[in-house]
Parts: C-alpha cells; structure tokens; sequence
C-alpha cells in the first residue's frame, strides 16, 4: 500500500475517533445527558480517592474530551494528542477492577450493557496505536577530521554516547578506562 493511502485512512481514522470524543465530551457538559455520566463520576470518584468533587470531574473530563476532539478534527499536536487518549482508553477499563458488579453479567464472559460500553473501547484503542506516529530521527551530517587536516562529512548517527564510546574502544584495544 502506498504511503499517500496509508496517511489518508489514517486520516480517516484520526477524523472519526476525533468526532466520538467531540460528541462524548459535549455530552458531558450537560448534567445528565451523557449515559456514561455517573460511571464517569464514580470513577473519577475512586481514582482521585474523592479528592475531586464529582461535578468539577466530570466538566473536567469533558473539557479532556472535546479538547482531544478538537486537536484531532484539525490535525493540531496529533501525536501528542494520540498519546493522551491512549492514557485515557486505558483509564477506561478500570471499572472492570472498581464496580465489577456493574460490568459483568450472571453468566460467564457475560457483559452488562455498562461492561460492553466500556469492551468497544478496545477498538478506539487498537486505532489509536495504528495512527500512533513515532518521532522520526533524523540523519545528521558530522564532521570528521583526518590525519592530514582535511574536514570529512560524513552521514550518519551514532547512538552511542561520548562515554560509550570512549569505553568501548578502550576494551577493543585490551585496555580498561580506569585510572
């Protein structure tokens, strides 16, 4: 696949998970309008050990919300704005450990509608990985003088540190950096 239809699906990607949290988060400014609301609640609640009011987390965790919605509908600090709504998917699984009652059903591998609201999550997550951009190093030129003088330039990036180096030509050559 070339690279042009790559970056374009994963625009796509990025534009639609972009619009879920836009929509989610605007949900959450309005009390009682979002379904998600009191288990947001409760689970800021048991994170933060009751140090936040309930009603200031919430608007906090919209604000999160359609912040994230907006960096990704304009394409604004992506991968930053990827990495937080990594960290958020995985502080949604956490009602799996604090109200299990709520997620699981009588049966076994049985979900509550709560407990398959939160399993979809997986999906956004496995996205966010795939439009996940690394930084990118890139190839320097560095000088190198030569026995007679002359200025080399030469391409290339040495992942070792000044120190590194030093140690490891002393043990190339049977001698240890050590006075």
């Amino acid at each position: 696949m070339s690279t042009t239809k790559l970056k374009t699906k994963n625009r796509w990607m990025v534009i639609a998970i972009g619009f879920v949290y836009l929509w989610f988060g605007a949900l959450k400014f309005v009390p009682h309008l979002s379904p998600a609301e009191d288990l947001a609640k409760n689970t800021i609640h048991r994170l933060t050990l009751g140090l936040l009011d309930d009603q200031v987390s919430i608007i906090l965790l919209a604000i999160w919300e359609v912040g994230l919605g907006i960096l990704m509908l304009a394409n604004l600090y992506r991968r930053t704005a990827v990495i937080i709504a990594m960290a958020h998917m995985v502080l949604t699984f956490t009602p799996f450990l604090f109200f299990p009652d709520a997620v699981f059903g009588p049966g076994p591998f049985s979900l509550t509608l709560v407990g398959q609201y939160i399993v979809k999550n997986v999906i956004i997550l496995a996205a966010l990985v795939s439009i996940y951009e690394r930084k990118r190093v890139h190839v320097g030129q560095a000088q190198k003088k030569q026995g007679d003088g002359n200025v080399v330039l030469r391409k290339g990036i040495s992942l070792q540190t000044p120190l590194q180096k030093t140690w490891s030509s002393a043990t190339k050559n049977g001698h240890w950096p050590v006075d």
